[in-house]
């Protein structure tokens, strides 16, 4: 029976951060937290963080105490005690926070004292989540079907399982150290290998292997539940592709186009039997498996918590996904839930619906990593390869992908329709069979040759409604590419998602060309809101995407407004740390009492939370798009990242204000081995450069050097911009130096912007935001605040035992490289650690 909770029962709350971004860890944890501080500390809760994570937003909250400290188990148990914790959220952070936080619960002993409730999940569902096989158990008593798995503790074992199973067969580490990986073994000579690999992914050493499901269709429903047991579905989502291609690698769509509702309905009731049965007071993300032939329905993944799903939805549909989700932890039922007032006051008491179409396309780093000579695997399958995702709204299926290919920005080889048509046959259908990163453009091409939908369905077992989807518009495209410009034409090109650099190339044109005539004929898309209700109860939206239709429900926010680019879709490099950087000055505009509109399409990025901006664009980050954002809200100016420099030569040709955040294009590569790399980093205002720290860059590792660089001389630096620079030296070292000699400036140094991940670190270290301070500096020059502030940063004092490590993505399981991959250049895995004293 729900026992009532007492308002504020648990005052002391602390949040466990999620760590280091990794591949499907891409900062939207970090995002949550940062978005539920406010909320919380409103309502009588003393907060309190702790995380290692350079990147994070939430760590420079005002709303919480927070700690820089490496997630371990006796930092949080000392953390806990300093600061007699009443209460802990793990869910918040993913999958590793419920890991940690099972460990602290097995670690505790009496005279730790008091050991403080874990808010949101019972200690009984973190255990059961951490033991695949009593979590099978439990939910086959309950009526719900799993595939058959078998425990084994050896290889022996394994081998002698052979003998009853049939490949494929899916393989998985039983109580995972940290994320696990599913293998799927399609072949007897891949069977000992993939077994040892998993094995050493085991605290206990055991593996779980069962039946593959491989060709059944995937849906994923994000539900809520409260201390109650009420249960809200907050949306579903499809795969395009098959079990046995990562969700996360698969186009995804919401809601589901080929699922009925009489099966969809039954997916909802086990989604919320699932959520019963854990007794969570939250978000429960529950993967299924459906069997077309049967009808049958299998569990195949339960996330009872926070992660990509519960932001992708909250984007997707409007609704509040975790400023409800924080309150249900605390023990508020679902209709005690309170939310800031643009929302609806029963916001929290309906379960969304979508008027819209998404399409979610996942982005892959094969082409960066290229680039930089390095060759990997790109074949997809059980284990995730993309390292982001962007999304497209539309009103139909087709609008809504186009819009997500454009906003994926695919400009390597592999997709260019020159690529494509060279594709032999016999190359085309091993590639439908073992899919690619290309997936989407080699299914066109083998439309555009002809192949049956039925032959296609077959091969790759997709649904053939995708290709009949992709049929039509291949259709279009030949429609428009045999008609002359028109008013019909164009409106059909446009609601079809069609850019306008597209539509050049096929009428022999130039986008702006494009858009003129557009102009001309009336066709200019109008904006719809996405409001959890549909529209149904008054909202003040402030998200909205473009659509081609007679009613625009976007009305300009001020004369005072600032447009802000956001990073797009995460790459390997500086995806989380760009997300970081876009937040900050979203927030620090509003500070100094802008409106801020936001142009980004990635759910995971923290600039997307909708109390860091009045209006945010759902929208590809191309010129024409943003071109006609700006027609909409005539902002003052449009803040760029300075990698996007074909977006900025653009916007400025077309008479616009920009502000450019500097950034190098790439992130730059790490020094050689036996090499060192030494920065004095530096702040520049429009008009003077401040010396700020000096820091040691080898390979995976930046630290800070406690050594005074104030008497630099830096008058004869003059820079295009404002911004955090750093001036660059090598030298020839195998060990970290306390002592450096500080250059002159000459021909063996050079200056470059710093890395957003390194602002992100050393904001952290330093205790100073220096993007703030970057965009104070776009109004004239800093005040005298600011000034004292740069000089009494006191680097050799503060956090000089501090350094940044990158060199814990395990590249070799997710890519396959050909060599090993630089660290220090994609900062995935980054970790801040605190040194030992000699």
């Amino acid at each position: 029976m729900y026992k009532k909770t007492t308002k504020n029962q648990h005052q002391r709350l602390l949040f466990l951060g999620a760590g280091e971004t990794d591949f499907g860890m891409q900062g939207e944890n970090d995002a949550a937290i940062y978005q539920v501080l406010p909320i919380l500390e409103k309502q009588g809760y003393q907060l309190f963080l702790v995380d290692d994570n350079p990147y994070s937003l939430a760590l420079e909250s005002g709303q919480a105490q927070t700690i820089v400290a490496t997630l371990t188990v006796q930092n949080v148990k000392a953390i806990i005690k300093e600061q007699q914790i009443d209460g802990v959220f793990p869910g918040f952070a993913g999958d590793r926070g419920l890991r940690l936080w099972q460990q602290v619960m097995a670690e505790w002993r009496e005279e730790d004292g008091p050991r403080p409730v874990g808010l949101g999940i019972p200690d009984s569902t973190v255990d059961l989540m951490n033991d695949s096989a009593a979590l099978f158990d439990r939910l086959s008593l309950s009526g719900l079907a799993m595939p058959q798995a078998t425990i084994v503790r050896s290889q022996a074992e394994a081998n002698e399982l052979l003998r009853d199973l049939e490949l494929p067969l899916l393989v998985r580490a039983h109580h995972p150290a940290q994320a696990t990986t599913r293998k799927i073994v399609k072949r007897l000579d891949d069977f000992e290998n993939a077994v040892d690999q998993v094995i050493e992914q085991s605290l206990t050493k055991e593996v779980v292997i069962s039946k593959a499901i491989n060709g059944l269709k995937e849906v994923s429903l994000l539900v809520l539940r409260d201390a109650a047991g009420n249960c809200l579905q907050i949306g579903a989502s499809e795969d395009m592709d098959p079990v046995g291609i990562h969700t996360s690698d698969s186009l995804t769509v919401a809601p589901t186009l080929t699922i009925s509702d009489q099966v969809l309905q039954e997916m909802r009731t086990q989604a919320f039997q699932v959520a019963n049965l854990l007794n969570i007071q939250g978000p429960v993300h529950v993967q299924l498996a459906l069997d077309e032939k049967t009808g049958r329905l299998y569990i195949i993944k339960v996330s009872p918590y926070l992660d990509y799903l519960s932001n992708r939805m909250a984007l997707l549909t409007g609704y509040p996904v975790m400023l409800v989700a924080a309150q249900l932890a605390t023990g508020r039922l679902i209709q005690e839930i309170e939310l800031p007032d643009s929302y609806h006051e029963k916001t929290a008491m309906m379960e969304p619906v979508m008027d819209h179409i998404v399409v979610k396309l996942p982005v892959f780093s094969f082409g960066d990593l290229k680039a930089s000579g390095v060759r990997v695997n790109r074949q997809l399958n059980s284990i995730q390869k993309s390292v982001g995702s962007a999304l497209g709204f539309g009103r139909t299926f087709i609008e809504a992908m186009e819009k997500a290919i454009r906003a994926a920005h695919f400009n390597n080889r592999s997709f260019s329709p020159k690529y494509m048509k060279k594709l032999s046959d016999d190359e085309m259908i091993q590639q439908l069979i073992h899919p690619h990163d290309n997936r989407v453009l080699l299914l066109l091409e083998a439309l555009r040759r002809g192949y049956e939908i039925d032959e296609l369905a077959e091969l790759t077992k997709i649904d053939g409604f995708y290709f009949y989807q992709l049929k039509q518009l291949l259709a279009i495209e030949a429609h428009i590419l045999d008609g002359e410009p028109s008013r019909q034409l164009l409106n059909k090109a446009k609601s079809s998602g069609l850019s306008d650099g597209l539509l050049a190339r096929f009428w022999d044109s130039d986008f702006q060309a494009i858009r003129e005539l557009a102009k001309q004929a009336g066709v200019v898309p109008t904006y719809k809101a996405l409001e959890p209700s549909a529209g149904e109860f008054p909202e003040n939206a402030h998200q909205f995407f473009a659509t081609f239709e007679e009613e625009n429900e976007s009305v300009p926010v001020s004369n005072k407004t600032i447009l802000v680019i956001g990073p797009g879709a995460f790459r390997m490099g500086d995806g989380a740390s760009a997300g970081y950087v876009t937040a900050v000055v979203l927030s620090e505009l509003r500070a100094l009492g802008y409106k801020t509109v936001i142009m980004n399409n990635n759910a995971s990025d923290a600039s997307l939370l909708p109390h860091l901006s009045d209006k945010q664009y759902l929208e590809p980050l191309e010129v024409s798009d943003v071109m006609s954002v700006v027609d909409q809200e005539q902002p003052e100016a449009i803040v760029v990242p300075g990698n996007r420099r074909k977006l900025i030569e653009a916007l400025t040709a077309l008479g616009q204000k920009v502000i450019v955040l500097p950034k190098e294009k790439h992130q730059p590569m790490g020094p050689e081995e036996g090499e060192s790399e030494f920065a004095l980093n530096i702040f520049y205002d429009g008009a003077r450069a401040f010396p700020l720290v000096l820091t040691q860059h080898q390979s995976g590792e930046i630290r800070l050097i406690d050594q005074d660089e104030s008497q630099v001389d830096l008058s004869g630096i003059r820079l295009p911009y404002s911004g955090v620079y750093q001036l660059i030296w090598r030298e020839k070292t195998r060990k970290w130096l306390d002592q450096v000699r500080l250059p002159d400036f000459g021909s063996d140094t050079w200056l470059r912007p710093m890395p957003y991940g390194q602002i992100a670190f050393l904001s952290k270290i330093l205790q100073l935001s220096l993007i703030r301070l970057v965009v104070r500096s776009w109004k004239g020059g800093l005040d005298e605040d600011d000034l004292d502030a740069l000089v009494a940063h006191m680097p050799a004092l503060r956090g000089a035992d501090f350094a940044m490590v990158s060199n814990r993505t395990d590249f070799d399981l997710h890519l396959k490289p050909d060599q090993p991959v630089d660290s220090t250049r994609y900062e995935m895995g980054a970790k801040i650690m605190r040194l030992m004293e000699d």
